[in-house]
C-alpha cells in the first residue's frame, strides 16, 4: 500500500466542485457565481472555504473577484487544458477515463518509439531513469519530476508533434497525482523494462511492458483519489 504524501483542502474541493460544473455547462463563462454565503450553504462547507476556493481559481485565471461587485467567471476560457484539467479530476470515475486515454496513448507511444527511437533518444531515456531511480533511493523530492522528462523523451522519439501535443496534456492532468504518491523502485524497474524493449526493437513487448505499468500506476491513482474523498466527506461533515 502506497500512502499519498499530500491530501486535498476543503478550498481544493470547492474549486474542483466549480470547475466540474463549468465543464457540464451548468456554469458558463462570463457568468456571474452567487454570493460566497449562498454557495457554502449549497456546497455544504464554511465561507471561508469558498473564499479560499475562489481565490485558487482566480490564481488560475478562471474566475474575477471584482470588490463589491461580486465573483465572474472569466469571458476568456482559454486557460490551457492541462491547468483545467490537473485541478478537476480528484474522483474515482474521472481518474479511470483518465488512465484509459492514457492507455490508449501510451502503448501506441511505447510502439512506435521501438521502430523510431535513435541514439540519441534512447540516450536521453537511460539518462532519465538513472535520475529517477537515484531520486527513488535517496527520497528527494524532484523524482516526479525524472518521471516526467522520461515519459517526455519517450512521446519524443516517436517523431510525431502531434503525439507531443496530446501526450503533454495527459500528463500535466495527472501532475499532481504524480507529485503526490510514493514512487517506489518496482516503478523504475517497469519503466527500464520498457526501455529494454524498445532497444530490442520488440515493439509487443514495449507494448505489454507499457500495459504492466499503467496497471501499476492505475491501482495506486485510484487508492490515492479513494482516500481523497474519503477525506473531503469527512471534512465537508465536520463543516
Amino acid at each position: 500500500m502506497i500512502d499519498p504524501i499530500k491530501t486535498l483542502t476543503v478550498a481544493d474541493a470547492v474549486a474542483e466542485k466549480i470547475l466540474n460544473m463549468l465543464s457540464k455547462g451548468e456554469l458558463k463563462w462570463g457568468q456571474k457565481l452567487n454570493s460566497q454565503r449562498d454557495l457554502a450553504r449549497v456546497l455544504n462547507v464554511g465561507v471561508s472555504s469558498i473564499r479560499e476556493g475562489l481565490q485558487i481559481l482566480q490564481a488560475m485565471g478562471f474566475v474575477k473577484i471584482k470588490q463589491g461587485a461580486g465573483t465572474y467567471i472569466t469571458e476568456n476560457n482559454s486557460v490551457p487544458l492541462s491547468k483545467f484539467i490537473n485541478l478537476s479530476i480528484y474522483s474515482e470515475t474521472n481518474i479511470r477515463d483518465l488512465m484509459e486515454a492514457r492507455e490508449v496513448l501510451d502503448v501506441g507511444v511505447a510502439v512506435l518509439s521501438s521502430k523510431k527511437a535513435d541514439g540519441e533518444d534512447i540516450r536521453k531515456m537511460d539518462i532519465y531513469l538513472d535520475k529517477l531511480e537515484n531520486s527513488v533511493r535517496n527520497k528527494t523530492p524532484d523524482y516526479y519530476q525524472y518521471d516526467l522528462e522520461f515519459h517526455s523523451a519517450l512521446v519524443k522519439s516517436t517523431k510525431n508533434p502531434f503525439l507531443e501535443k496530446f501526450s503533454y496534456v495527459l500528463h500535466a492532468s495527472l501532475e499532481n497525482f504524480i507529485k503526490s504518491v510514493e514512487h517506489t523502485l518496482k516503478g523504475v524497474e517497469m519503466h527500464r523494462e520498457i526501455l529494454d524493449r524498445i532497444k530490442e526493437r520488440n515493439a509487443i513487448g514495449a507494448r505489454d511492458a507499457m500495459l504492466a505499468l499503467l496497471k501499476h500506476t492505475r491501482r495506486i491513482y485510484l487508492e490515492y483519489a479513494y482516500k481523497k474523498e474519503r477525506k473531503n466527506s469527512n471534512e465537508k461533515s465536520i463543516n
